[in-house]
């Protein structure tokens, strides 16, 4: 799957898929607290489309994604600020981080994992007591209606579940609410769907 990245990323930064990431980053910092002293998170960056506007408000965005190809883009954008993005090309459902962050954030991730329980399971034991967790993504799509017909990914990501999930692994105040609608033409129907955004935080204790 990261081959198909790898193919893509030259061309990915389209204005749609930049202004989805633009107003998911502030849906996230609309809903979590963002601290200027933090150390965040951004899992499946791609090219860093949400770390460009998120970084900004803490103090260290670590990049991370498996595709090499989109994180040759991200390094372009992060040497204007070098102390402040570290840019990883690392898979974290099978390779730890290496270190503790206080905030996770990831848009249109988790239904290219294929195992979503072992990435949730990596990203908590991630996080700081305390810290926070803000995953925005495709709801639920049975159809298939917005990807390829040979996605072999998740038909989207049904929130309800999502936030069930995050509650066992031990998260408080878990919500999901609609962030951004997006439009997507296939086999010459264009459709609108919904993307929503789920947040939780970590007992401090």
């Amino acid at each position: 799957m990261a081959t198909d990245f790898d193919a893509a990323a030259a061309e990915w930064d389209t204005p749609e898929k930049v202004e989805r990431s633009r107003v998911l980053a502030h849906e996230i910092l609309r809903r979590v607290p963002v601290q200027q002293d933090w150390v965040a998170l951004d899992v499946g960056a791609g090219t860093g489309q949400l770390s460009w506007v998120v970084g900004p408000h803490v103090a260290r965005m670590i990049v991370t994604d498996p595709s090499g190809g989109m994180l040759d883009v991200a390094r372009t954008r992060a040497e204007d600020d070098p102390d402040r993005y570290d840019v990883r090309q690392v898979d974290l459902t099978s390779e730890p981080l290496g270190e503790k962050v206080d905030l996770v954030i990831s848009a249109m991730t988790l239904h290219h994992v294929p195992d979503t329980q072992a990435l949730l399971q990596a990203l908590r034991e991630t996080l700081y007591p305390g810290g926070w967790i803000a995953l925005a993504d495709l709801d639920a799509d049975p159809e298939n209606l917005f990807h390829d017909d040979d996605h072999d990914g998740h038909r989207g990501i049904d929130r309800d579940d999502l936030a069930a999930r995050l509650r066992d692994l031990g998260f408080d105040d878990v919500t999901t609410e609609t962030a951004a609608t997006v439009f997507k033409n296939k086999h010459g129907i264009e459709r609108e769907f919904s993307v929503f955004l789920a947040t939780g935080r970590l007992p401090r204790t």
